[in-house]
């Protein structure tokens, strides 16, 4: 089930070459509707600017900003299936080149190296799969893939995807009935082309063997159920039961949803220090048994959707799974889990700290009438009552997460879209202390801006 990548970039380069001149002449040869071959490019940029909370070693700390850009390539290739309908591969390269940099060198787009600078970039086979079907009720992959479930992921903010190695399947037993699970035991993060075993924050032993993942889900009219459960062995287990319901109202619609989450720990690896939010001392076992229960409403009409939702975490729901090895010796390059939570922010904060209280509003509009393509959002969230994870102190937290989301689709130029994020954070924690934090709030205040653009072409 490994599929390590232990080669050096200029061999990952060649082969990359080899897929790409392999896959062409598949297309070619091929119906248009039986091999699909796509070449995506996607730019972007950062600029981001945060003040971190004192600590006893910065006991004023300064601004700390940065600017980064890349451009990230992907070049997707999908077989039909072959032998009767039965077997047949995926593939895809993906090529990061960092095209400026500025300010504090930090892991975002593409990882920081032993000299404390960025790299130039990577490449990395990110997709080889080979997949299986049993009619329209099954399928099977193995191998490098995506993964896209409640509770695990595959983040596509960056400049490529980030993609799992390993073994997963999906069974549709009935109409509207969908049956799934994986079981991955290697990572290539999405700042690097490396595929690395997963592991904890925490210094010494801290090797997860695997990440399993085992869910279903059930669609009947207006009402939808999903439920799953995810291992991070002798680390981290979690499960959730999400429930939705749609109301049409005519040409408008109501959708009504809830869910109830949990976060235990499962093992030894679930030591202090294992996952940097949590507030504990010393590097001994520790137990968490956090919980979260959320509703929320979307009401759309015509072009527009209005919404809100509110989450209740009862002791401290944890949102990181994993870290991953960085290219820096002896580093570790933390990478956050999927977030469920309809109070989540897109980047940075969580809002799921022990007892905390979020609530949501948000609005979009479909601006198709007078500038087709283009759709804009905004959402707000406000979170009360944050305590610390693992100590009993008097610290309490709140935060404020507000962000603005335009996206246009270039109705002019095929195939190409912008999109671009204005996103602000600010907390504060009364009773704070040299000795008494709320690591939850990691910063006092944090302004970002993030401008993408994509463009796509199927041969």
């Amino acid at each position: 089930m490994q599929f390590t990548t232990s080669i050096d970039r200029r061999t990952r380069a060649m082969l990359a070459a080899g897929l790409c001149g392999s896959c062409l002449p598949l297309a070619a040869l091929a119906d248009d509707d039986a091999h699909e071959l796509e070449l995506k490019a996607h730019g972007v940029y950062w600029a981001d600017k945060g003040l971190a909370y004192p600590t006893a070693k910065t006991p004023k700390p300064q601004p700390a900003a940065y600017e980064q850009s890349a451009l990230g390539l992907e070049l997707n290739y999908r077989s039909p299936y072959f032998l009767g309908g039965v077997a047949g591969f995926d593939a895809s390269v993906y090529s990061v080149n960092r095209l400026g940099a500025s300010g504090v060198p930090t892991t975002q787009l593409v990882e920081v190296g032993n000299n404390g600078r960025l790299e130039n970039g990577y490449q990395s086979l990110g997709q080889a799969l080979l997949k299986l079907r049993l009619g329209d009720k099954a399928v099977v992959k193995l191998g490098r893939q995506f993964q896209d479930s409640l509770l695990l992921k595959s983040t596509t903010n960056r400049a490529v995807p980030d993609t799992y190695s390993g073994v997963s399947a999906m069974l549709r037993p009935a109409d509207g009935v969908k049956l799934y699970g994986a079981v991955y035991d290697q990572y290539r993060s999405r700042t690097t082309g490396e595929f690395v075993h997963f592991r904890t924050e925490a210094s010494g032993r801290n090797g997860i063997d695997y990440i399993a993942v085992l869910g279903g889900n059930y669609v009947r009219g207006p009402l939808e159920l999903t439920a799953e459960y995810l291992h991070a062995k002798s680390y981290l287990a979690k499960s959730a039961l999400i429930a939705a319901y749609t109301i049409p109202l005519g040409t408008d619609r109501l959708k009504l949803s809830g869910g109830y989450l949990t976060s235990r720990d499962a093992g030894s690896l679930f030591v202090c220090g294992a996952e940097k939010d949590m507030d504990c001392t010393g590097s001994g076992r520790i137990s968490n048994r956090g919980s979260g229960a959320y509703v929320d409403v979307a009401w759309t009409v015509r072009d527009f959707t209005i919404g809100g939702a509110l989450t209740k975490i009862s002791g401290f729901w944890i949102e990181d799974n994993y870290a991953v090895d960085a290219d820096r010796t002896g580093a570790l390059t933390q990478d956050p889990g999927t977030n469920p939570f309809p109070t989540q922010a897109v980047v940075g904060p969580d809002f799921t700290n022990r007892d905390e209280t979020a609530a949501q509003i948000r609005v979009a509009y479909d601006w198709k009438a007078l500038v087709p393509g283009l759709k804009t959002a905004y959402r707000y969230v406000r979170g009360t009552g944050a305590r610390s994870s693992n100590l009993v102190n008097n610290v309490e937290g709140r935060e404020q997460y507000r962000e603005l989301d335009a996206r246009y689709e270039l109705p002019f130029v095929k195939n190409v879209s912008l999109r671009y994020l204005f996103m602000t954070y600010d907390s504060q924690a009364d009773g704070r202390t040299a000795s008494q934090t709320l690591n939850g709030l990691t910063r006092q205040d944090w302004r970002q801006h993030r401008f993408y653009i994509d463009y796509s072409y199927r041969f």
